[in-house]
């Protein structure tokens, strides 16, 4: 067990670091590549390699079928859900247009409370957390602790909620959605890699003309360094980042797997740090950990409830 456990640390890492270096890395290349391009190659890039897994695992091949089979229901049930990943990709990307890495990152953390929050619309079984002192508390935690990293700014109250903070709570929304639509309509019938193949492609072919036509792609002189970067943050972002989380999820578990994503935060800071000087006050720190802290909670009883 414990050979096991440390066997998991490598990708465990590596999934946290996957996912802290990307928010670093759109806002190193914001200057050079317009917010709708960015999206657009990371996505292409990530479903190309995520393809080149599918055709040589014999296994995912044989799955296609089933997909073949059943066109109707999954294809259409999959482009409602690139449709929610490229509205969370572009409020996602474009806050860090705005706002610093870890600060967005921080925020983006909420999603936790808006996916029980959407669960419980569409989901009977998340109706039952709602009703639960421990999950309104955790609730009231997390929310507390999100607007302590948004309104203290300085040490002192400041209310900024300008349009950085609002992508990054407009995009922990729609990330909430493409958990829920993903979770009623594909997990219980397709393997997650190829789930994420699919939609990764059908995200980039909606996307390649308005990744051109909508003004300049290329805005700024990036050599040759800003271009492997952009491409790079796809490949580990997105197909590294979320291929990690989907093998360690039968290793480690729900909750060790969700709450170790809280940990990019962190990991975001230090690296915003040395590439931006980004500090964030006391207080701030303080409710970052209140909200983080609350989101596990969430996790946790959502686990309890095998939902």
């Amino acid at each position: 067990m414990n050979k096991r456990r440390f066997s998991d640390i490598v990708p465990i890492t590596g999934m946290v670091l996957f996912w802290a270096i990307t928010p670093v890395t759109i806002a190193w290349v914001k200057a050079d590549f317009s917010l709708t391009f960015q999206v657009w190659l990371r996505y292409l890039s990530s479903s190309a390699v995520l393809w080149a897994v599918v055709i040589i695992n014999k296994k995912l091949r044989l799955e296609l079928s089933i997909i073949k089979q059943k066109s109707g229901y999954f294809l259409s049930r999959m482009l409602v859900i690139a449709i929610c990943t490229i509205s969370f990709q572009l409020f996602y990307t474009y806050c860090f247009f705005l706002i610093q890495p870890a600060f967005g990152i921080l925020l983006y953390q909420s999603q936790a409370v808006f996916s029980l929050l959407t669960g419980a619309i569409f989901i009977t079984a998340e109706r039952k957390l709602l009703k639960s002192g421990t999950t309104i508390t955790a609730i009231v935690m997390a929310v507390s602790g999100a607007l302590a990293v948004i309104l203290f700014k300085d040490e002192k109250v400041g209310f900024s909620m300008n349009a950085g903070v609002f992508m990054a709570l407009l995009a922990a929304v729609s990330w909430s959605f493409v958990g829920l639509t993903t979770r009623m309509w594909l997990t219980d019938h397709l393997p997650p890699v190829l789930i994420v193949t699919i939609i990764f492609s059908m995200v980039s072919i909606i996307l390649t003309p308005f990744a051109f036509l909508t003004g300049e792609a290329v805005i700024g002189n990036p050599g040759i360094l800003k271009w492997t970067v952009l491409i790079g943050s796809g490949l580990l972002g997105i197909a590294g980042g979320q291929g990690l989380y989907y093998y360690l999820l039968p290793r480690i578990g729900i909750i060790i797997a969700a709450s170790v994503q809280l940990l990019v935060p962190f990991a975001t800071g230090i690296l915003s740090y040395f590439f931006f000087g980004e500090t964030i006050n006391l207080i701030q720190i303080t409710g970052g950990l209140t909200l983080l802290y609350g989101c596990r909670i969430i996790i946790k009883n959502k686990n309890k409830l095998q939902i």
